[in-house]
């Protein structure tokens, strides 16, 4: 039997459609009113937001265990470069987490396609192409100036012209590249100066920069090439449509993302990299943490409705543009999650201490340990919710603990686990976040402490608050009925 294109497509989803009745998360057949008239505006505006913040959360919640391996990684190289400076486990490391983060529009692409009801594997094409071997690796690239040339120049004009920007930085930097001093050793050429090139001119001029580890970007693309894969297959044949669809798609895409969708998306991503640090920077001074106390007080409830999982793509912008301006990566919300994380374990350790059934101090040991290692669900929701003191015990020494955190602008250099075990995300010297707060302008205490001991600090600080406020409210007549009716539930 010959099957003609496309028809396998076909058959395959009424197949689906009629013999399966597995749940796929990514299936977004189910059309919904984006405004409900019945509903009032300020149900309607939460409703959207969550509308919005859950389509995020169906394309990077599946990546998360990708993200936690290479920030992880990333972490656990700058904590053995402290260490062991000449490790081989600091090279393995790194390529490990660069090799992950900057094949992030790969994984991006996969997911939202898949989520758009695209082919997920043109997703992938997409992802591969913006971060093809043929571009510039922003992320790998730390130079100071970065030159610009047709693919077309001539070899001489371009040393030449690298020659000349290194000795210019060279003598800004107050160093006479003629008469060196003995005790300073010049950096080459290549260190200083980094080249990219451009394809075509004047308006239609597109540079060849990648956009490894890049969000905005990826998704604005995926945007385009799914709406405009998903249009194509709608009107050509399907005679042809095997050819015409997947090449036009990745033409058009590629074209229209290196000549604007990409730059809109690195310009917006920046925008929102710097917005979000700002906000952080100025709600924060010393002794005043004001930022990181609201941020780590409201965390808790945004995880009860799931609106946390907008934070992912947020994070990895923040680490992306860090490491893209500063040669170092920065994020103050997993900071901010640890201390909200532990705060949660530790009111369901006091809930063990206030009960005597074996079955409940069991379900709560579980809750302690997998808060204290990352995983809120079972303390959350099993526990802390259902008695309430508990729930409200967590989000204030997650404030107090965030307190510290802004206070001191503690922030971590990688995302991963948001716990005790994630200290090694936090940089174990000053010398990276002291030159980022120079920079940066910006004033905090005790900036000769390392921000690993700024975060056993504030989570020792959520850790002591949550217990001593959990203490107070279980004996309460609140505290005490709220926990003999959850017994009494079970």
């Amino acid at each position: 039997m010959i099957i003609g294109t496309g028809l396998v497509d076909k058959f395959y989803k009424v197949y689906k459609l009629n013999e399966t009745n597995i749940s796929d998360p990514f299936d977004n057949k189910v059309k919904e009113k984006l405004w409900r008239k019945e509903l009032n505006f300020k149900t309607n505006i939460f409703m959207v937001t969550k509308k919005g913040l859950n389509s995020f959360s169906t394309i990077f919640v599946p990546l998360i265990p990708v993200f936690i391996a290479g920030g992880m990684s990333l972490a656990l190289m700058s904590l053995v470069k402290s260490i062991t400076p000449t490790s081989g486990f600091i090279k393995l490391f790194d390529v490990i987490g660069g090799a992950i983060l900057g094949s992030i529009p790969v994984f991006v692409g996969y997911t939202t396609a898949k989520k758009m009801g695209a082919n997920p594997f043109l997703g992938v094409a997409m992802g591969l192409i913006l971060i093809s071997p043929g571009l510039l690796n922003r992320y790998a690239t730390n130079t100071p100036i970065l030159l610009e040339f047709n693919i077309n120049a001539d070899q001489e004009i371009i040393d030449k012209a690298i020659h000349k920007a290194w000795l210019n930085y060279l003598l800004e930097m107050g160093i006479d590249p003629l008469n060196p001093p003995t005790n300073i050793i010049i950096p080459k050429e290549n260190e200083i100066v980094g080249i990219y090139y451009t394809i075509f001119t004047g308006f239609f001029k597109i540079k060849l920069v990648g956009y490894q580890a890049q969000i905005v970007p990826i998704l604005l693309v995926l945007l385009l090439s799914c709406s405009l894969e998903k249009l194509m297959r709608k009107f050509v044949p399907d005679v042809i449509g095997i050819i015409i669809v997947p090449l036009g798609t990745v033409i058009i895409s590629t074209w229209l993302a290196f000549w604007v969708i990409g730059p809109l998306g690195e310009i917006i991503g920046r925008g929102l990299s710097i917005g979000l640090q700002a906000i952080f920077k100025y709600t924060n001074w010393n002794m005043i943490g004001f930022g990181g106390a609201l941020f780590a007080g409201i965390y808790p409830f945004l995880v009860v409705t799931g609106l946390h999982q907008g934070f992912l793509p947020i994070e990895t912008q923040l680490i992306v543009d860090s490491q893209l301006h500063y040669g170092h990566t920065f994020t103050f919300i997993t900071p901010i999650a640890c201390v909200s994380n532990i705060a949660q374990g530790t009111a369901a350790l006091m809930f063990i201490f206030f009960t005597k059934e074996k079955k409940e101090k069991s379900q709560g040991l579980s809750g302690v340990i997998g808060a204290y290692t990352g995983i809120t669900e079972p303390a959350m929701f099993g526990i802390n919710l259902q008695v309430k003191p508990l729930f409200i015990s967590a989000a204030i020494g997650a404030m107090v603990g965030g307190w510290w955190l802004g206070m001191s602008h503690t922030v971590a250099n990688s995302l991963g686990s948001a716990s005790w075990i994630g200290l090694v995300q936090f940089d174990w010297t000053t010398t990276h976040t002291r030159q980022f707060f120079e920079q940066n302008n910006i004033n905090s205490i005790l900036q000769n402490v390392p921000m690993g001991g700024h975060a056993i600090i504030a989570m020792s600080i959520s850790t002591i608050v949550t217990a001593g406020t959990a203490f107070g409210l279980l004996k309460t007549k609140w505290g005490k009925e709220s926990l003999k009716q959850h017994l009494k539930n079970k």
